[in-house]
């Protein structure tokens, strides 16, 4: 996938979607919105999930 794609993922137990940032070996960066304040606090919109969970949104 390439950068700017928009994705799916979970993060603690909560299905979120994103789009790619920037892509690594293994991983991708991605920034996503949550009207969570723990999250928000803990993630700052961004966060590094493994290419093995992210799936492709249409």
């Amino acid at each position: 996938m390439e950068i700017g794609t928009k994705v799916r993922f979970e993060l603690e137990g909560q299905s979120y979607v994103g789009k790619i940032a920037k892509a690594y070996t293994n991983s991708y960066l991605i920034e996503f919105e949550s009207k969570d304040p723990e999250i928000i606090d803990k993630y700052h919109q961004k966060v590094i999930i493994s290419q093995k969970q992210v799936d492709a949104v249409n």
